[in-house]
This record gives C-alpha cells, structure tokens and sequence, in this order.
C-alpha cells in the first residue's frame, strides 16, 4: 500500500512538471506594475522553461535610487531562477514592482510562477577585520562628501569616502536641485515695488551686533548706487543674501557661518560649470528662497546633477578617492584628542579601521527620517513628528553622523529646530511629483488662497496644516509646468503616472480642473482671475506677494493642473557646531582636532527656518572648504 501511494505521488510530481513544460512558451514577455514614482515596464526571455534575462523598457523610479535594483536585483533573479530575492534598501517599492512584472511575464509563458519563488541564496558574511590607511575619511558621500572629496583630492590628499547606502548621492540626489546665488543668472528679472520695499525694510534693521551693523551699511551703500543708476534689473548681493538667510531664521543662526556660506556659493557654482554642469541661466524663485536668485540645471533633472557631476569628474580626472558603499562608520577613532580615523563595518559583516593622517570629515546629513530624535528634540512642532508625518528624505537620513560626532565630545546646536517642507507627496512626502513650481499659488477646497506663497517654509507649512485634511492644492500652468519633450516633469517622473496616480489633475479648463479635484469651482475661478490681474499689474496681491514670477503665472490659458500635496519632514536645522573653516566645535568652545563637518549634520547655518534653495549651496559650499581645511589649504 505504501508502495502504491509513493508511486502515486511521484506521477503527479511528474505531471505537474511535464504540465509546466508543456505549456510553457519561450519568447519575449512584457509586463508592469506600479513602482514609487509610477508604471515600471518589464520585459522577461524565456528559453527553455527558464527566464533567461529580465530587463527594465520603462520606468519613472529615482535615480540613483532605484538603480540597485536594474544593477543588483535583476541579475540575482536571472542568476538563481528565483524572484525571492532581496528588496534592495531604500528602493523597496521599485524592488517589488519589478519582482511583480516579472512574475506576471513567467505566468504569462506559462510557466509555474511557484517553482520561482525558492528563496536565493543569503549573501557572504565575514568576520575579518582590514586595516586601511589613507590622509582623510569623508563619513557620507551625498554632495556634501562628495564636495569635500574633490577639494582634498585635488589638494593631492588619498580619501576614502564611506557610504552606508549601496549608492553615492544621499539627500542631495532626491532634492529638487535649486541653488541660491546672489548676482548669476538674474539680467531678465526686473524689481517690483513690493521687492523694493522689502530691500528698504532690511536697510533700515536695527543692528543686533557688529557683523550685522557691516552687513547692513554695504547693503545700504549697494541700494544707494543700484538707486542712482536708475537700473530697473533685479537687485542682489551677497550682502542682502546673507541679511535675509539670517532674518528668516529669526536671527538664530550664526551670522558668521551665513555670510561664509553666501560670499562662497558663487565660487562653488563656477566650480561645477567648470565640471560640465550647465545651469540653465535664468534665475527664479523657488518655494521658501524669499528672492528670486534660485538656479537649476539645465542638463540634469533634480539634485542627482551634482552627484553625477561629481563622481564623473572624479573619475574623468582619475582623483585618489576611494568610494566605499554599503559601509557604515561604527565610531570614530580618537587618541590624544584628536581624530585620527574611523571604524567602520560592510554590510556582509566585514569591519575596517581606517587611519586617517590628516583627519576625518563628517558629511552624513540630518535625521528628519528618524521618528524618535525627531520627537526627542522637537521644538517646533509640538512634538507630533511621529511614523505618519511623512519625510522628503532617503530613510537613511537618521543621524548617524551627529550620534559619532556627540560621543566625540562635539557640542551639537539648535537641535531643536526641524523644516517641514509645505509641499509634499501626501503619501509619501516626496517632492518628486509636482507638476509646476511649488511657489505656485496654494488652494485650499473652497478653492480660495490663504497664504503669502512667497512666506517663509515654516510659514507656508503651518498654514497648509491648517487646511482641511492638512491638505491642498498647487494650482500651476501646462504651459509652465517644466515637463520636457519626453513628457516628465522636473524630477524626471513621467506626467501620465502622476495624472494617473490621482495625486494631480489636468484639465484644459479651470471648472474642468475643479471638478476632477474636487474644488469648488466658482471660487477657484475667481481666485486665478484675481492671481491674474496681479500678475498684470504688479501690484495689490490679496495675500500680500511682492511679484508674479513668469513660472507662477496662470493667465496664458489651459490646460491646468492641480497637485495634492501636505507637508512633510524636510531639514533638520540643528547639529554639530562648525566654524567658519568646518572644523567641529566641543562642547568647551574648542575646535576637535582632525574633526570636521559639513551639510545638514551640521546646525547654526539656518537658524529656526532654512531659506528654500540654501540647503545644497551650503552642503557643496561647506563640504568644498571641509575639503580644503582637513587638506591644510
């Protein structure tokens, strides 16, 4: 009997495979599923009941992100037969949509897809430890690292440039990119009279201290002779740059660093032009600058531009850097009071100790995507920055960097100051899916405005959260909306998978648009009409903007969109105390010896509100002086 029922069984394992090859099919199949940022298209060979090669036709997935995923994820799925493979970090909905589209493309050559769900095989652990010595460690290769890699190596100096992530870019390559320089790309904006009365309202600032008091009279000197020229162009300086930086976050920062920072920048942009980035030569003003001197690339798509350039760069000119990614620095190394080094670990369990002779640079970024330090040093936001506020950061901006530096003796300050950005995915508080300038004007459902879009961040968040729902509308033009000849927006996400997604609207007609978002039309028709006859005029906005930007205006016709958005996590003002230099500060006032910082680890650059567009001039500006310092320049 037992004989009987073990033969039965092995004819029906015998069917079920001879069922498999029978009606599977070799060819080409294609599929897709719906990954973060939209459709990711497929395409699967089958050969021989096998998937011979999987290749991605089609996507709108981040860059680098996601590309982990195309480099990493698809070769282990063709290599162990298997879409039971690890989701790659940081990439977790890209990873599934093309597991899924896969699985689709084996169903659909008729293939049994549960014979390809065997789990792959777990990767190599190690427990050796290596030795390396070098003449600086940059802790964090976003533009901050990468910006201090490049000056030090130029400078002659062998770095090592760690990565936690499995790819080079951090925050830097999933930000919107925009840069604020005084005087570049400025010649076709001409000054309002609201723009004239904020300049005259800073000149005439009490001073608060001699820094302050110098700043103010060389501004009040440039109005003076931009004035008499009878110039009609845009006025700026870094001077005013710097003035506005410091006001915006209500005098908090350290008015030294802001100067450093808006005096530098320029040198910062000429240096990526000499790198192959082409800015794209007009300036404007983008959600929170407070002036129109925010810049972009022309030949990049985000903040990933700068990392591009960068690591192209490196490698086109063959710098001694050495990129070490899914490496996470464990603690510094400190002898004598001074740093010396790092020890680090790889994520398959291999540890390092990394001397380095002439000092370690601290570029990790902040800690908007963690909820507990979030919540534990919150100042401004009644601690209610918990796991359903979403971040516009990778999910490994947690920290680290500050945590290495704090036991290191570094003095951290103004931890307690975090940016909500106004304008974000209301799922998952990306940036990435607008359409149009997020400086457009706002409506709320009553299709009415309720803010002063050209406000500082913090203002402009908390008046979005005080919407219905926290939610609202940026209300934008087709016709200005930035979407290129392929169809993607400014991020480089395709149109039709945010129109598709449900998170905007597009319509040829403004009562069109109100009603596919659910607005209430009437209003909102009077509320453009009014936008409109501003922008004609130049004068008398109903919430007070001092100017129509050409990207923010409505008054060419359709088609229209309208974007959902909420605000979310998007800076950590506070961290490691820097000087003007970037070395690291303790807790006594000295600087540490070997130790510097620079970007969003550290604080006392924005004060209580970062000025939108700040955020990667300081980062590159910084990073390139951390360079330099820890170099001996």
């Amino acid at each position: 009997m037992k004989s009987f029922k073990l033969a039965t069984v092995t004819l029906l394992v015998a069917a079920a495979a001879l069922s498999t090859s029978a009606f599977a099919k070799d060819g080409t199949y294609t599929a897709q599923e719906v990954g973060r940022n939209g459709a990711v298209k497929v395409q699967v060979i089958v050969k021989g009941n096998k998937i011979e090669s999987v290749k991605v036709l089609d996507w709108s997935e981040t860059h680098p992100v996601a590309d982990l995923t195309q480099t990493q994820l698809i070769p282990e799925i063709v290599k162990y037969q298997t879409t039971n493979v690890n989701n790659i970090s940081g990439a977790t909905l890209s990873s599934f949509a093309i597991k899924a589209a896969v699985n689709k493309c084996l169903k659909e050559a008729g293939l049994d897809v549960k014979q390809f769900q065997k789990p792959a095989p777990k990767p190599a652990h190690y427990n050796d430890t290596v030795t390396e010595d070098t003449n600086i460690v940059i802790v964090g290769a976003g533009g901050a690292g990468l910006s201090a890699a490049v000056a030090a190596a130029e400078s002659g100096k062998k770095v090592i440039l760690l990565e936690k992530n499995g790819f080079a870019g951090g925050n830097t390559s999933v930000s919107g990119g925009c840069f604020n320089v005084a005087n570049r790309n400025q010649d076709h904006l001409t000054m309002s009279e609201g723009q004239k009365k904020i300049v005259e309202g800073i000149v005439n600032q009490k001073p608060l201290n001699p820094l302050h008091a110098e700043l103010i009279n060389k501004v009040k000197d440039q109005w003076t002779k931009y004035k008499e020229s009878g110039s009609n162009k845009l006025f700026d300086s870094p001077e005013l740059h710097a003035l506005q930086t410091w006001k915006s976050g209500d005098n908090q920062a350290n008015l030294n660093l802001v100067y450093t920072l808006t005096k530098n920048v320029s040198g910062t942009m000429d240096q990526l032009s000499k790198m192959g980035f082409v800015w794209r030569g007009k300036a404007n003003q983008f959600v929170g600058a407070l002036w129109p001197r925010s810049n972009r690339a022309e030949n990049f798509k985000s903040g990933v531009g700068y990392v591009d350039t960068y690591l192209a760069y490196i490698k086109e000119k063959g710098l001694p850097v050495t990129l070490m990614l899914n490496t996470a620095a464990d603690d510094l190394i400190v002898k004598g009071g001074k740093v010396i080094g790092v020890l680090a670990q790889n994520k398959n369990g291999r540890k390092y100790v990394i001397n380095a002779n002439d000092g370690v640079i601290l570029t990790t970024g902040g800690f908007s995507a963690n909820v507990k330090m979030r919540n534990e040093y919150d100042e401004l936001w009644g601690k209610k920055l918990g796991k359903n506020t979403p971040t516009t950061n990778l999910p490994s901006a947690t920290g680290d960097g500050i945590n290495l530096a704090k036991k290191a003796g570094a003095h951290l300050t103004q931890m307690g100051w975090i940016q909500l950005f106004p304008a974000g995915d209301p799922k998952t508080g990306a940036t990435s899916f607008k359409l149009g300038e997020n400086s457009c004007i706002y409506v709320n459902r009553d299709g009415k405005r309720y803010v002063n879009e050209s406000e500082r961040r913090d203002v402009l968040a908390k008046a979005n959260l005080a919407q219905k729902d926290q939610l609202f509308f940026v209300i934008s033009s087709a016709k200005r909306a930035l979407v290129d000849k392929d169809g993607r927006n400014a991020y480089g996400v395709k149109v039709e998978d945010i129109l598709s997604s449900g998170k905007s609207f597009k319509a040829d007609t403004l009562e069109e648009l109100a009603q596919k978002a659910g607005i209430n039309g009437k209003n909102l028709v009077e509320t453009v009409k009014k936008w409109n006859e501003f922008c004609k005029k130049g004068t008398g906005d109903e919430m007070g903007r001092p100017t129509c930007m050409d990207d923010h205006r409505l008054d060419e016709g359709g088609p229209y969109y309208a974007t959902l958005m909420t605000p979310s996590v998007h800076h950590t003002m506070g961290g490691v105390q820097i000087n003007e230099k970037a070395q690291v500060i303790n807790n006594s006032g000295k600087v540490i010896p070997g130790l510097y910082a620079a970007g969003e680890i550290t604080g006392g650059i924005h004060g209580t509100n970062r000025v939108g567009c700040n955020a990667v001039p300081d980062a590159l500006t910084f990073g390139r002086i951390a360079g330099l310092a820890a170099a001996g320049k």
